[in-house]
Order: C-alpha cells, then structure tokens, then sequence
C-alpha cells in the first residue's frame, strides 16, 4: 500500500513501566504457560537493554571476559527482535521465544547465580507493575484468576502513540496496584530487589544493520554505518513517488540545515514500489527537485528495506552515536496534527547531547 498504514508513535520507550516480558527463566516451558493472553513480547525487549548499560553491568559486577561472551548473542537476538517489531502478537511470541531462551541459556552459562539473581530482579523492576502478568511474578504473587483478568484489563497491550502521556500511565499504574493486596504490593517491591535506578538505562533496540547490496549511492561515494560511528543517524525509507513521502522529505531538509553536520548525518534510502521507481535517471532527477542533497542509497532489491524489516513508507529511524537503534516513526510526521517533526527534532537533540 502507498498509503500510511499506521500513524502510531513507534518508538523505544525510555521508561521501561509500559512493557511485557518474556519470563526470564522460562527456557522448555510450554508456550501456554510463558505468556498468558494479553502479554506480548517487547520490543526492544528489557533483558537485552538492562544488558546493554553500563550502569547494569556495573551492578552486576561483569566482567569484561563474561560480557564478551554473551554480548554477540544480545546482539543477535536484539536485532532479530527488532525486525519482529511489526509482526502480530501471536506470530511474534512463537518466533521470539527461541531467541530469548537461547540468550538465558547463554547467560545461565556465563554468570554466577547472584549475578543472574539480580538480573532477573532488574528485570522486574524495570517492567514495574506490569510484571505481574509474567506468569513467575503472578505465581510469587499467588494472583488470582480475577486478580489476572483485572490487571489484563487494566494495562492491556501499551500503546505507544502521542496520546499515550505520562499521566495516562500513572494512572494505569495506580490502577493496577489497587488490584493487588497490601501483601502483594510489598512481594512485587521484594521481588525487585534493593533499588536501582532503572529510568535512566537507556533504550536501546538494537545494533543497526549495515548497509548492504546498495543499487547505488546518489550524493555520495559508498558508506557503511561503521564509517558514521560517533555520529547520531537519520536514516529514512522513501519512494519518489509516494506522496506521503514527499510530505516529510522539507522536513529532512530542515532537519539537516538545523544540526551541526558535524555531528549528525543523514542518509535517505529509496526503495521502489512502481516499475518507474526502478528508473535511477528519475530517481536522480527527483532528489535533485526536493533539495535532496545527502546521501541515498538506491535500494532497488529490497536487500536494505529487509534487513531493517522495515514495510511502510515512510519511514524514519534514529540511530545514536555508538551505533544503536534508538527511535523510529512510521508515516507522515504531522499526519492529523501529530506534530512528529517537533518530537523527532526533541530525540535529535537528545541523542546528540549524550555524551560520547
């Protein structure tokens, strides 16, 4: 379809209490039993992100030795979550659960026991109350089948949409714990371990995947994204005949004559739909027409839109400076008044303000 197919907010959220979980220690256990209806697999899932700070692996006491072991497998399990993104629940549940077993297994593998032991309460205390639908935590709990049913009812599937404010969530998290006994709430609280500021791991979906089997480069000699480490990226899908396109191509214009060049790089990616997309002459000519003046890479055999599992123009995706996926948008960024140039400009902003 040319037209936007959802106009959703898709992003990775920076406060993990809007997320489910896989059960961390569920590996062989009967799929009915790891997600009961209503619990969908994140993404980008908690397990991988706790892994990916700093802070975590400071508490966790890691050495470099034990992160060079399992960090390839997070980092392949993160980027085939991330390309399950789109997928419905159930679709996304049965292929997902591999990969995360196969990370706990490594993990079982690789920590201690008290290490994994507060990894799995960071686990439940990034998740905060919506924990309690992981079937574990539910048991710890000893939730009833009302109790469950409320709180499905009560914190459903997160949406992740500009309608979807803080005050909601607060909300839905007091909800949620007027469901539970006193003795309940003070089990959760255990459950989580001692504290741990968990807001300020960052959101991480992913490595971003290399450019690969570019048609050609307009603008630009041949990149790769390990060239533009240290840099935040914009990287955006587009077609130069799609409309809703052209809508947000001003804005990647702007975008870029806003931020330091230095430090930020922009890089379009054309991935055909018609047969007259396939033509280079006019796909040169139509850049050239929208002031298009970046790097774009032709992607007339999907080799790209695949690898990042993307299905929807446009699209838009923000990658930090160390190379992680952090944010994407799908659609027209001010379509029905979204204002999504103004968010995207604030997470620019954000990730080129890190530090190094």
């Amino acid at each position: 379809m040319r037209t936007v197919v959802q106009h959703s907010l898709r992003y990775a959220t920076a406060i993990f209490s809007l997320v489910f979980a896989l059960p961390i220690g569920a590996a062989g256990a009967d799929s009915a039993s790891i997600l009961p209806p209503g619990v969908v697999i994140p993404i980008p899932h908690p397990m991988t992100m706790l892994l990916y700070s700093e802070s975590v692996r400071a508490e966790l006491g890691l050495r470099a030795e034990q992160v060079a072991t399992f960090r390839p497998v997070a980092d392949q399990a993160s980027l085939s979550l991330w390309r399950m993104r789109d997928l419905p629940p159930g679709e996304r549940n049965l292929a997902a659960r591999p990969l995360v077993e196969s990370l706990r297994t490594t993990l079982s593998a690789t920590l201690a026991k008290r290490q994994l032991d507060r990894l799995d309460q960071l686990a439940v205390r990034a998740m905060g109350v919506q924990a309690v639908l992981e079937p574990q935590v539910a048991a710890a709990l000893g939730l009833s089948n009302e109790q469950r049913q409320k709180m499905q009812a009560v914190l459903g599937s997160p949406t992740r949409d500009s309608q979807n404010t803080g005050g909601v969530r607060a909300r839905m998290v007091q909800d949620a714990l007027a469901i539970l006994t006193d003795r309940q709430r003070r089990t959760l609280t255990e459950l989580m371990g001692p504290p741990f500021d968990v807001s300020a791991v960052q959101a991480v979906a992913c490595k971003v995947p290399e450019f690969e089997g570019v048609t050609a480069w307009i603008n630009s000699p041949p990149l790769t994204l390990q060239q533009l480490r240290g840099k935040v990226v914009i990287v955006h899908f587009y077609a130069f005949g799609c409309i809703n396109c052209i809508h947000n191509l001003p804005h990647y214009n702007d975008w870029r004559e806003r931020f330091d060049r230095d430090k930020l790089a922009m890089i379009g990616i054309h991935r055909p739909e018609t047969q007259e997309e396939h033509d280079m002459a006019k796909v040169r000519q139509k850049a050239v027409e929208a002031g298009m003046k970046y790097p774009i890479a032709v992607d007339n055999e999907s080799r790209n839109w695949n690898a990042w599992a993307n299905r929807v123009w446009p699209s838009v995706y923000l990658i930090d400076k160390s190379g992680f996926v952090r944010y994407w948008w799908y659609g027209e960024l001010n379509w029905q008044a979204r204002k999504g140039d103004h968010w995207m400009c604030d997470r620019i902003a954000e990730l080129l303000a890190a530090r190094d």
